[in-house]
């Protein structure tokens, strides 16, 4: 009888899941994408935990911190509760305290256990990569089609459907966390296509997808991060190919040739630039000169995860600011120490993701990258995977 290999089995019921969030709309309520995947990443963690493998000690500083930081949130939720009774929805900050666990714990859990993946595990990673980000952009396409001639830049929410939302002409729910997953999934297929052996015709199609998406979430995040990876990635190899750097060029140019009479591109030019807004930040810069006095308000619990704009009205989209209202100043310490120690084990493992991680957590600058539900599974996952030296 021929042995199951309990690794590949793992890996992918954990895909399914991450197909399951991304690609399925279960609306913005009580139950999404990720309580419905939820099972499968839980069957493929013990699915890992039944193989033997060799012990890690760097992982030991990774659940460490990510542990002490899940204790400390609920408990600043708790002292919330008690402080500030009346003031703040505490009912939802705890669901949503619960949805964090299951965003982060199995991504955790699944970095933990692995050890890396053998040759045939990494191609059926990068075909998979490969096949969400393009199903993404095709989903994300068909929807800004049905919806284009309601689609004009003026300041309004827009619903494209197929189970996203999608900025268009300035401002839309959670594109954001759209972008975010869009830079986390197209850079991560383009390192494992790089790593099997690059193929010109599906690279040149990851990069249509890429520009598709950059196009549709009209995000300033998601170009910062791609510009943050570029320059990280050069910075560690050194050297850049002519071919290469003409490539870029040319498809920057073309991009603003395009869109020198197309309404949408002058839209989101009027974004990079900060036109006809509050500043280029639209509005981001006065919100954290806000939020840096509120931290004082409980500078070691914070005010509750989740419960900053509960209690002032207020949407952080900086990563560290939020946390240091909502967690406190220690719970800011602990994530970072998390991602810190994270950085440190992709760094010596999984070095070709080290500048993804880098324009990960600086993406944080922009916005709250710990909260996308869809995004974070995703992104411990793809920290995971990795081949066997």
């Amino acid at each position: 009888m021929q042995r199951i290999n309990k690794d590949s089995l793992a890996i992918q019921f954990f895909c399914i899941a991450l197909a399951i969030i991304t690609l399925i709309p279960f609306g913005r309520g009580n139950v999404s994408g990720l309580e419905i995947a939820f099972p499968l990443m839980i069957f493929s963690v013990l699915l890992f935990l039944l193989s033997k493998r060799k012990r890690n000690n760097q992982i030991f500083y990774i659940l460490l911190f990510i542990f002490a930081w899940v204790v400390w949130v609920l408990l600043g939720i708790t002292y919330s509760y008690f402080d500030y009774p009346g003031t703040a929805d505490h009912v939802s900050a705890y669901l949503r305290y619960f949805r964090m666990l299951e965003m982060y714990l199995p991504g955790v859990l699944i970095l933990a256990f692995s050890r890396g993946v053998n040759e045939s595990q990494h191609k059926h990673a990068t075909i998979f990569f490969v096949v969400l980000f393009v199903l993404v952009t095709l989903e994300a396409t068909i929807g800004f089609i049905f919806q284009y001639p309601s689609l004009t830049a003026t300041q309004m929410y827009k619903y494209p459907g197929m189970g996203y939302v999608f900025r268009a002409g300035g401002v839309a729910k959670d594109s954001s966390a759209y972008s975010n997953l869009v830079f986390l999934l197209g850079i991560t297929a383009f390192i494992e296509l790089k790593r099997i052996g690059k193929n010109k015709l599906i690279f040149f199609g990851l990069l249509l997808c890429f520009l598709i998406n950059i196009y549709l979430s009209m995000s300033r995040s998601l170009i910062v991060a791609v510009i943050v990876y570029l320059l990280v990635s050069f910075l560690l190899e050194r050297k850049i190919k002519p071919a290469t750097l003409f490539l870029i060029v040319l498809v920057v140019v073309a991009f603003f040739i395009f869109g020198m009479n197309n309404e949408y591109l002058i839209s989101f030019w009027a974004r990079i630039s900060g036109a006809n807004q509050e500043d280029i930040s639209s509005g981001r810069l006065a919100t954290w000169s806000l939020l840096l006095g509120l931290v004082g308000d409980n500078p070691l619990l914070g005010v509750g995860y989740r419960l900053s704009t509960e209690k002032y009205g207020l949407i952080p989209d900086n990563m560290f600011l939020s946390l240091s209202v909502e967690t406190g100043i220690v719970g800011l310490l602990l994530y970072l120490s998390f991602l810190f120690s994270l950085s440190t084990f992709v760094y010596k493992n999984n070095r070709e993701k080290f500048p993804l991680i880098i324009a990960y957590i600086v993406s944080g600058i922009f916005i709250d990258i710990t909260t996308f539900w869809i995004c974070v599974p995703f992104f411990l996952f793809t920290m995971a995977i990795y081949k066997k030296r």
